[in-house]
This record gives C-alpha cells, sequence and structure tokens, in this order.
C-alpha cells in the first residue's frame, strides 16, 4: 500500500509539473507573440511609408515575404504582422496611410477566423479598412486578396469569408485578386503540402507563385 501510494503521488506531482508547465508555455507564447507585434509595430513607424510605395499588408503569411526581393525595382514595403487581425489593420492603418502610397495589397482574415470572428464582421472590418484608404489616402490603389487554405476544416469558413470580401471589395472601389485556386490541393480543401509545412505558412516556392499572380497589378 506504501508503495502504490509513493507511486500515486509521484504520478501526482508529474501531472501537476506537466500542466504548469504547459501553462507556463502557452502564456509565455502568447507573451512572445505580443512583443513580437510591438517590435515590428515600433519598427514600421520608425520607417515611415513613403508617397509612392507598394505596400503589402496584412498577418504573418504577409510578413513572411520579402517583398522588396520578390519585386526588384519596385519600392516594396512589407507591412505584415503575425496574428494581426482585421482590428490589429485598423489600429495601426494611420500609419500606412498617411504615407501616401501608391497602392496597398491586403489581405486579412485567417487569424480571425481561427479566432472564431464571423465572416460578417470580418468582412465589415475589412470595408472599413476600405473606407479609410480611400478617405486618408485617396491616390491610392487597393487591392483586396482572398484568404489562402489552411487545413481542410477551414475551408467552409474561408471560402464562406473570401465570398464576402470579393463583394466588399467590389462595393468600396478596390480590386478583387482570387488567389485561393493557385494554393489549394486537389480536393479542394486544404493548403498543398508542398506550399506549407504547417498547413498555414508558406514555403520559398509558394511566394513565387503569390508573386506571379500579383505582379501585373503591382508593375500596372
Amino acid at each position: 500500500m506504501k508503495r502504490l501510494l509513493i507511486g500515486l503521488s509521484v504520478l501526482f506531482n508529474v501531472i501537476t509539473v506537466a500542466g504548469v508547465g504547459g501553462l507556463y508555455y502557452i502564456t509565455d507564447g502568447f507573451a512572445f507573440i505580443r512583443m513580437q507585434q510591438e517590435r515590428l509595430r515600433s519598427l514600421y513607424e520608425t520607417l515611415p511609408i513613403e508617397e509612392g510605395d507598394v505596400v503589402f499588408l496584412g498577418d504573418s503569411i504577409t510578413e513572411g515575404g520579402a517583398w522588396d526581393e520578390l519585386f526588384p525595382g519596385i519600392p516594396a514595403k512589407n507591412r505584415g504582422i503575425g496574428g494581426d487581425t482585421s482590428e490589429g489593420v485598423l489600429d495601426r492603418l494611420e500609419t500606412i496611410t498617411r504615407g501616401k502610397p501608391s497602392k496597398v495589397f491586403l489581405k486579412i482574415g485567417t487569424n480571425d477566423l481561427a479566432m472564431t470572428i464571423s465572416a460578417e464582421d470580418i468582412s465589415t472590418n475589412v470595408g472599413t479598412i476600405l473606407d479609410r484608404i480611400h478617405r486618408e489616402s485617396p491616390g491610392t490603389q487597393v487591392y483586396v486578396q482572398s484568404v489562402l487554405p489552411r487545413d481542410s476544416w477551414f475551408t467552409p469558413g474561408v471560402q464562406e469569408l473570401n465570398r464576402l470580401l470579393e463583394k466588399v471589395a467590389v462595393a468600396h472601389d478596390a480590386t478583387w485578386i482570387d488567389v485561393f485556386p493557385l494554393f489549394v490541393d486537389a480536393d479542394g480543401g486544404a493548403i498543398r503540402s508542398e506550399y506549407a509545412n504547417d498547413r498555414l505558412h508558406l514555403m520559398g516556392p509558394a511566394y513565387v507563385v503569390w508573386r506571379d499572380a500579383l505582379d501585373p497589378y503591382v508593375r500596372n
């Protein structure tokens, strides 16, 4: 009996330590994301957008693109922030519009969906983003891109959101660019395995595919 009690005590301690460690890992991970977002926002505010710039605006998928190298000779500025949402873009939009860029390529919404924000609310936020860009920087051409595929169980939400985003783009005088079909697998659900090693973030060849799709709009 004594050995059994000792064994149960040890097991309880292991479970407790593992639980606390897991909770620390999760909360510490969230803190890291917040601090990384703060660092990028600070960097973007320190290096302002200038008139004539072509801005790529969005979340970590945009952040991962070496846009100045993908579009040599174009004054490309990366304004992607990992973990960002449509509300996050709204909150920092003034740092974009005050520079009066020539073009803004917006792709946002996948993190909203992961946070169970409705497609209607996301599309409403995107409409507000478009209205503000037109109002605060009237000479800027705006392009709204579809949300990319990820895990197949996200697909219904992504497709619903993309349908709404297309309507919002047209209604708010922006150009709609549907890149979803370029990245989806043969089953029409998940992102192609060769394009993402975590079913979300893009590998190098995927950025080339994306670049080629945007090239006519960037260089127009």
